[in-house]
């Protein structure tokens, strides 16, 4: 039959069990994919559509699509909208499946049946999702909802190739298959049905003997070998021909109707076929008698002997002592003739057993490679947390005991490598960020000459259009003047004091926002004097400052400051109960920031649904007051009877909590109150991961300094931090959702829905803080507060997980060199009032800020100066961008870098040295005169450790096309880094060796590590002894006690404490040192990115002011008039013309110093009288815009040397308020003027 895998007896070859686990697992995956392919079918059916072929119909139904059609096509109400693109999975699609899960609900299909989201989604259990579906199809056929589910067992083939890929992913799956042939048993079994079990209802195995069918399962499912169960295959494989016979017949019968002429040729050939089949079963029939008869022959051979069994026995037992004893007493007299045979004989054999169980036992350690890998892990692991222990007791270790753990630092090398790399990095970061400063106030300084040229051009358009003397009088008036707007506290001015006053604030408030204390310790100071200034302050000012924390650089800065906070509020309480009668300032500021987008987004997530589901309950009520409850009594009995309630009015507690009635109400309202509270609670522990880190971080750094201000007081820290989490955090969202967008705003609430949902909080705040009430032996009572008992311990366990994250920098990625590698400034956007109010603050609680004269905010503080008196505040719109300027740069110098690298390279020396000696302390080790036996000892340290070295770079080599290529500034500058380091006279160190520059590889991979083996070599490239190798570890020392990082008064020991504690922080130094090693890269990378910026903003500053020099000299030159005849300036022409020269392209204009003198441009010339100043003249001429060339003659004769002006130098002097400057070292100009008569030429 076509698609039927069959188990073929191969006559001439046994076969093994792994053929027949083969073909097993062959049917198997035949049979699920004939499944797959009636599921397939029948969906079709369902949806009249045609879909994915069987081997990508689970890939094809993961978005759900379809199984949303099916759902549609017996459910409708089920489905409101298909989401229908298949471009790639989304989890959008998750609702196409959700819908199905809907339909088959509304059915009435068994929850045993359904399959989970993930199941089909990413595939976790396709076969239960192919299940599912037979499940639901017999359903929906039992309703007549649905066609039936065909059996297409025997009816599909497939090829090996598919059966084996099938297979394979079923047994990586790791899935148990389900049983389709009873899945109809099973859903009636559910049902609580027992239907008869018909082809067309099971859909599987239609047209089968039920035996058959559950021979087939036997086989399949028990995995039983073929050997054993022959004669259960053979009735199998003989009901497999004859149904494949009867079809093959059929067929035949079929084709010889439409073939009349072949029919008796094909009729004869079957019967003579029949009659060869009629005699094989004759013959077998026959040996099936013989064999019978001499079975029965040989079963009474068989009896006849156990009826006589005692009496064989006895004769068996005689016979065999007989021949025994004789031929036991022949084998020792055989012994006994050749004892000295033997003896060598048998030591041979205990030999080879000897030898045979100690090959077994080799044999059976390495067949158990694994488990002894895995059990020396554990011992070592063992043996490794001991020697942390001992070594971790001691705070000054002794050189003996660090010797002892050496081991605990294989490989170190590679991890003071990185450090050196390390340092490397900062070293180019340090230079990159320089050069970065240096462009970015080149790029500053064009800035303001464009802002001077931009305000020139105006001036010159003025100058233009100023014909009368009474204009030319008033523009003179007015550049002499300057810009009266100056003093008017203008920081949008483009003048150069409220420019400077602006980059002041800009440096405040960069240092406000990354220096925390300042304004934590302010907050505290105006909280003390009135804590409704600092609320006031908080929402105008420090969240503006932090830009309402909607990034991330601040959101850290924001979480810096609460930290800050914090440490100031805790550091002010003697006790720890003090915190809970206090109103911390850093609460006010905490719920500020939990007002942020990210915030509400969890809250509503997480408290929406349950709030709704309480006020959606219109006959809730959580009343658990008994004098409450027999209130309510009365109302109702006195509005149901119209009659006045025998009950009394004014009750005490206890008659209304005795009861019955009162008591039982209680007691179901108590037990309500619990079931909606604990899933509150169930849903605030399951969302702890999607828990904001703000919040979290603030929990864990209030935590730690209780912690470390409060030791042993663990229990109730955590009290207060859940006190944080649930009562400042969550409990308002619970009490007035509509305030935090919890639900919708506006939403009509009514006293009994918001007296249901405060109940519900105080329950949770009375679990958070653990506190029970007081029982008056009431059940209602009792119950609760068993129920808050162990509520509480939950609550305790999410509160201390809730406050533990991972550290700020780590989770933003921040470092010091952020901002630095920035292509923008930070900017934030303040009114200048609030500038002003903050700068009157501080300057108003200075002596509570800051202690020392040269503190950073004091320099800029005094560079201010005082604010302007207090203006009504501005509308909205009047918000300035303030670009945050940092004026404290703070770079790690040359030699801090090179004493670390020293310190590295000496820690090295030192771990080489107390490999090969002992002694009392590292001085005595260093000091110890060196043996032959040590020079061999290091010697041979020295070899393997360059061998170990030389295979790892040849790795390395071959590897190179795998590792990330570095940067091309990291490559330039360790090659500028290098030649620097060579070439610089009088050094002596350096990174990687101490007589010699930093070798830089030009493979990438050992790009940003240097050479393992160049601390064992000297300056040649020869391998040192290890007496030089000590000699260089004392110079070390030496410059290192210079400068107070070892002291030889202790024998050094500060060297060794390094060394210890490398040792007990070596995991977690190297993965710090590797996130060093990305951050510092990628601040490379960002450094070059702003680079970039930088170069490519000050080409188009340069390219601008040639437009703008160019444009100006445009203007004039299409301006400019011939000069009346007979004036000097006409004479000053026709003499150019007729001696040839040149004329200038933007025109020359000749005066005499007495001229310039009356018009005020020229203010003196040294060693001249005024009478003289008819005979100097002075020529101003410009062949190219915005540079002018100044030529002076004294009667007539022509001074050497010239000057050449440029406009935008003239412009950045007026803008520097230099009213004056020099010409040709004795001529005083007035600036202004000047400026005034070149604009007007």
């Amino acid at each position: 039959m076509q698609g039927r895998i069959r188990f073929k007896h191969d006559t001439g070859h046994a076969r093994d069990a792994s053929t027949l686990d083969k073909e097993r697992s062959q049917l198997q995956a035949y049979e699920y994919l004939c499944h797959i392919g009636e599921a397939k079918e029948w969906i079709e059916a369902v949806i009249k559509e045609q879909i994915a072929p069987i081997e990508e119909l689970d890939e094809e139904l993961r978005n759900g699509i379809e199984l949303a059609k099916v759902a549609k096509s017996f459910s409708p109400g089920s489905v409101k909208r298909i989401f229908e693109d298949r471009n790639k999975l989304q989890f959008r699609h998750s609702d196409n499946i959700n819908y199905l899960f809907d339909a088959m609900k509304k059915v009435g299909l068994p929850d045993v049946f359904f399959f989970e989201l993930t199941d089909l989604y990413e595939k976790k259990n396709i076969p239960k999702v192919i299940y599912c579906i037979h499940a639901l199809g017999h359903l929906l056929f039992k309703k007549g909802l649905a066609p039936p589910m065909s059996n297409l067992v025997g009816k599909l083939s497939f090829t090996d190739e598919q059966l084996d890929a099938t297979q394979q992913s079923l047994d990586e799956s790791g899935v148990t298959m389900p049983s389709f042939g009873s899945v109809g048993d099973a859903l009636a079994k559910e049902l609580k049905e027992t239907p008869p079990l018909t082809d067309e209802q099971s859909g599987h195995y239609s047209g089968i003997p039920l035996k058959t069918v559950d021979l087939l399962k036997y086989l399949t499912e028990r995995f039983m070998t073929f050997e054993e169960n022959i004669p259960l295959v053979v009735r199998c494989q003989a009901v497999g021909r004859g149904r494949i016979a009867r079809r093959r017949y059929k067929s035949l019968i079929a084709r010889h109707r439409a073939e009349q002429a072949r029919l008796k040729a094909e009729q004869a050939r079957l019967r003579a076929e029949e009659e060869r089949r009629y005699l094989e079963k004759v013959v077998t029939t026959q040996s099936v008698v013989r064999m019978h008869q001499a079975r029965k022959s040989y079963l009474n051979r068989q009896q006849h002997f156990k009826d006589n069994q005692s009496k064989i026995t006895r004769i068996q037992a005689g016979w065999r002592a007989k021949k025994a004893r004789e031929a036991h007493m022949k084998r020792m007299d055989e012994l006994k003739a050749k004892d000295e045979l033997w003896a060598r004989l048998q030591a041979r054999v205990k030999g080879a057993k000897v030898r045979q169980r100690y090959l077994d036992r080799v044999n059976y350690l390495n067949s158990r490679t694994d488990e002894i890998v895995k059990i020396q892990a554990m011992w070592r692991a063992k043996k490794m947390a001991k020697a942390y222990r001992g070594l971790s007791s001691l705070n000054n270790p002794d050189i003996k005991i660090l010797q002892s753990f050496l081991h605990l630092l294989d490989d170190s090398d590679e991890d003071f490598e990185e450090e050196l790399e390390i340092e490397r990095l900062r070293q180019l970061v340090v230079k990159k960020i320089r050069e970065n400063i240096s462009t970015e106030q080149e790029v500053n300084d064009l800035d303001v000459k464009i802002s001077l040229l931009v305000k020139n051009r105006i001036s010159l358009e003025e100058v233009i259009h100023a014909t009368t003397k009474k204009k030319r009088a008033l523009l003179s008036e007015a550049l002499l003047q300057g810009d009266k707007d100056s003093s008017n506290w203008n920081l949008n001015g483009r003048d150069k004091e409220n420019r400077a006053r602006r980059e002041r604030y800009a440096e405040l408030f960069y240092l406000l926002q990354t220096q925390p204390q300042y304004l934590a310790k302010l907050m505290f100071s105006l909280n003390k004097k009135s804590g409704g200034t600092v609320t006031k302050f908080l929402e105008q000012i420090v969240l503006s400052l932090y830009g309402y924390a909607q990034n991330m650089r601040e959101e850290y800065l924001l979480l810096n400051l609460i930290k800050s906070a914090i440490s100031i509020e805790i550091d002010e309480i003697s006790k720890l109960d003090e915190f809970w009668r206090a109103n911390p300032l850093f609460i006010k500021l905490v719920l500020q920031y939990t007002r942020g987008a990210k915030n509400v987004q969890f809250l509503r997530d997480l408290l929406g649904p349950l709030v709704k589901s309480v006020l959606t309950d219109t006959s809730l009520d959580l009343e658990t007051d008994p004098i409450s409850i027999w209130k309510s009594l009365i109302r109702e009995e006195e509005s149901r009877t119209g009659e006045k309630s025998s009950r009394a009015y004014d009750p005490k507690p206890q008659q209304a909590a005795a009861d019955p009635e009162v008591k039982a109400i209680q007691l179901k309202h108590t037990n309500k109150l619990k079931e909606i509270t604990d899933r509150f609670l169930t849903a605030m522990i399951g969302s702890l991961k999607n828990m904001p880190f703000g919040i979290r971080y603030i929990a864990m750094e209030m935590k730690e300094i209780m912690r470390t201000k409060f030791p042993g007081n663990d229990d109730e820290i955590i009290k207060i931090v859940g006190n944080l989490l649930y009562y400042r955090y969550m409990n308002p969202a619970i009490v007035a959702p509509e305030a935090f967008d919890v639900i919708e705003t506006g939403a009509n609430i009514s006293p009994v829905q918001r007296k249901n949902l405060a109940d519900v909080a105080r329950l949770l705040h009375q679990i958070s803080v653990g506190k029970t009430v007081q029982s008056a032996g009431d059940e209602a009572t009792e119950a609760m507060n068993t129920y808050v008992q162990a509520a509480s311990k939950k609550f305790y366990a999410y509160f201390k997980e809730a406050s533990t994250v991972v550290t700020a920098e780590e989770y933003f990625n921040m470092d010091e060199y952020v901002d630095m590698g920035r292509a923008q400034k930070p900017v934030i956007y303040i009114s200048p009032s609030e500038i002003f109010q903050m700068h009157r603050a501080l300057l108003e609680n200075m002596d509570d800020l800051v202690t020392e004269e040269k503190d950073p905010l004091k320099q800029i503080l005094d560079d201010i100066g005082q604010p302007p008196a207090p203006q009504p505040s501005e509308g909205p719109g009047s918000e300035i961008a303030l670009a945050l300027t940092n004026r404290f740069t703070k770079l790690e110098g040359e030699k801090e870098t090179r004493l670390k690298q020293l310190f590295t390279e000496t820690k090295r020396y030192v771990l080489a040295i107390v490999r090969v000696q002992s002694g009392k302390n590292l001085l005595d080790i260093l000091e110890m005169p060196v043996t032959e036996r040590e020079e061999t000892a290091f010697i041979e340290l020295t070899k393997k450790e360059i061998e170990m070295n030389a295979t790892r770079r040849e790795i390395e080599r071959r590897q190179t096309k795998k590792i990330m290529p570095a940067s091309p500034s990291v490559q330039a500058g360790l090659a500028a880094e290098a030649k620097e380091v060579a070439g610089s006279p009088g050094s002596t160190t350096s990174p990687l060796t101490p007589a010699s520059g930093p070798s830089i590889p030009h493979s990438q991979s050992t790009l940003f590590a240097a050479s393992k083996d160049s601390l064992l070599r000297g300056p040649d490239g020869s391998a040192i002894t290890f007496f030089q190798l000590k000699r260089r570890a004392l110079e070390n020392m030496a410059k290192l006690e210079v400068d107070g990082l070892v002291t030889k008064a202790n024998s050094y020991q500060d060297m060794v404490n390094s060394i210890a504690k490398d040792m007990l922080n070596k995991h977690r130094r190297r993965s710090q040192r590797r996130r060093e090693l990305e951050s510092l890269r990628q601040t490379l990378k960002n450094l070059d990115e702003k680079a970039a910026f930088l170069d490519e903003q000050k080409k188009s500053y340069h390219s601008y002011i040639d437009a703008c020099m160019a444009q100006l000299g445009s203007k004039t030159s299409k301006g400019k008039k011939k000069p009346m005849i007979f004036t000097k300036q006409y004479y000053h022409m026709r003499e150019l013309q007729k001696t040839g020269g040149k004329v200038p392209q933007f025109g020359s204009f000749k005066y005499s110093a007495a001229d310039l003198h009356k018009k005020g441009v020229l203010l003196g010339i040294d060693d001249y009288s005024p009478r003289q100043y008819g005979g100097i003249t002075l020529t101003i001429s410009s062949d190219e815009a915005g540079v002018f060339k100044v030529e002076a003659s004294f009667l007539g004769l022509k001074m050497p040397e010239t000057m050449e002006l440029r406009l935008e130098d003239l412009l950045a002097s007026q803008y520097n308020n230099v009213s004056v400057m020099t010409l040709f070292e004795g001529a005083k100009v007035n600036v202004n003027l000047l400026i005034f008569l070149l604009n007007k030429k």
